[in-house]
């Protein structure tokens, strides 16, 4: 036995020098910079200081890191609780084989699938392309309305949050409809089957007897989907730069800006540990609702 336990110890060195080097030592240099007030030009390039907590207090003082945090609140609770979750969701049921709520719809399920997965598996940067071009002045969305007559809109100016918004729908709800199809199909024939000869409708089997089994699954998914889009940068960042103004600078855009474009990374640094702070507050209550409710 212990022979073995030596053995799949040496295996697994390969990899935990991988992650010290790559994950855990970035990690530890990041934090350490928040303490200093290291830039990438002027004197504190040259040599930084110790400053202790003058970062996070400047944080806890910064209107602008507060707005981006209620921008990156709205962005996640419409892209990714209500967009994704419940979008993944209801085309999970609509594409099941088993067909729990609407028997008589007639979709190509597997094509759906399809659909969905090659959206969430496109690159993020030709999402972008692809959604710059559709909401653009001259874009696809434009050129249509002006068959009908009306005029061209500036999306991404006059509604830029609900721009970015809709992007991250349509890119990640593919995974939230793969999850939730697997926890359907897992779900035992035998106790629709009992719902069924009580007379249960197909709505009424989804409601009392199908959403109750699928409560773990959703949490999770949930819980998931919210880490990724706090962390999403790249879509909304090619689509609108955080602007016009302010009004879609997620806490994402906010952490590049401050260190990448106004050069200072020990306070860009801070701000992206608080995104850390957010995420990791989030996933806490998620578990204990999981808990409450299990």
């Amino acid at each position: 036995m212990r022979k073995r336990l030596g053995s799949l110890a040496i295996l697994l060195v390969p990899a935990f020098v991988l992650w010290a080097v790559f994950m855990l030592g970035p990690a530890l240099w990041g934090i350490r910079l928040t303490f200093t007030n290291e830039a990438l030009t002027g004197p504190a390039a040259k040599n930084p200081q110790f400053v202790g907590l003058a970062n996070y207090h400047r944080l806890m003082r910064d209107p602008r890191f507060w707005g981006s945090v209620y921008r990156s609140f709205i962005f996640v609770s419409g892209s990714a609780i209500v967009g994704q979750a419940g979008l993944g969701l209801l085309l999970a049921v609509l594409t099941s084989e088993r067909r729990r709520i609407w028997p008589k719809v007639k979709i190509t399920g597997r094509l759906a699938t399809a659909l969905c997965w090659l959206a969430w598996v496109t690159p993020e940067t030709l999402i972008g392309w692809c959604w710059i071009s559709f909401l653009d002045y001259n874009g696809v969305l434009n050129q249509i309305l002006k068959l009908f007559g009306l005029g061209p809109v500036y999306w991404m100016v006059r509604y830029g949050m609900l721009s970015i918004i809709l992007a991250n729908i349509w890119w990640g709800t593919g995974w939230s409809m793969m999850l939730f199809k697997a926890a359907l199909e897992s779900i035992p024939r035998e106790v629709e089957e009992a719902a069924e000869v009580d007379g249960a409708s197909p709505w009424q089997k989804f409601r009392y007897v199908v959403l109750p089994l699928l409560r773990r699954p959703i949490f999770v998914n949930v819980l998931l989907i919210t880490i990724w889009t706090y962390g999403v940068f790249g879509l909304p960042f090619m689509m609108t730069g955080g602007g016009p103004g302010h009004r879609t600078e997620l806490m994402t855009i906010y952490a590049y800006k401050t260190g990448f474009k106004y050069f200072e990374i020990a306070y860009g640094t801070t701000v992206s540990i608080g995104i850390l702070f957010i995420t990791l507050f989030l996933a806490l209550v998620y578990h204990r609702l999981l808990g409450r409710r299990a």
